[in-house]
């Protein structure tokens, strides 16, 4: 794509040897800010709904990726290609109802192989649990749905809960429970983030039983 090589021909001149010193002085881990800023900035346009917003802050992403690909192309460790070569792959990979011979299949057939071939893909980095996937750096609340995620998928003994409600229902529990937290004098980032640590050995534990 015509536009696409034209930014990273403005990548390559800024970090080139008569581009800009901020630029040069980056690092791997000087970005890791810079990344978690544009991501939230994203989520805020979109919410706010106005394509103007949403454009400018995709691209924002968009070139934080293209920066840390710089700097690895200086570093000799890899490339923008082999970046752009690892996610074609993985989305080839994890649609065979696309693009290999498995044919039309389900919404939910699609989803069991998907998480399938993610956990073959996985199972080459050594994980010991089915949560070893989730980062860390997570919000607590997002931590949580991805943990409650994994529970449900591998029928791990849970909270029992079938109930399913409109998102607008669901915001306003959230902030009933902010509330009654408020009240009890509970931190509530701290509770949740404790209660999930507690279910997080319970699920290794019985993982390994």
């Amino acid at each position: 794509m015509k536009e696409f090589d034209e930014l990273l021909e403005v990548a390559n001149r800024l970090h080139g040897p008569n581009g800009c010193p901020w630029d040069h002085k980056q690092t791997f881990f000087s970005l890791q800010p810079y990344v978690l800023e544009e991501a939230h900035e994203v989520v805020e346009a979109v919410d706010g709904q106005n394509d103007e917003e949403i454009v400018e802050e995709l691209g924002d992403l968009l070139y934080t990726v293209i920066f840390y690909a710089k700097i690895a192309e200086k570093d000799g460790r890899f490339t923008v290609q082999e970046i752009i070569n690892s996610v074609k792959d993985k989305l080839i990979r994890r649609h065979p109802h696309v693009f290999g011979s498995i044919g039309s299949a389900t919404e939910e057939e699609i989803v069991r192989n998907w998480n399938l071939i993610k956990q073959e893909e996985k199972g080459k980095e050594h994980r010991v649990s089915a949560l070893d996937g989730i980062p860390d750096q997570l919000p607590t609340l997002s931590k949580a749905q991805k943990m409650v995620k994994v529970f449900e998928r591998t029928k791990f003994d849970f909270l029992e809960n079938n109930e399913i409600k409109e998102e607008e229902e669901i915001a306003e529990d959230l902030l009933r429970l902010i509330q009654i937290a408020e009240k009890s004098g509970v931190d509530i980032e701290g509770a949740l983030r404790r209660k999930i640590s507690s279910y997080k050995k319970k699920f290794t534990q019985w993982e390994g039983s």
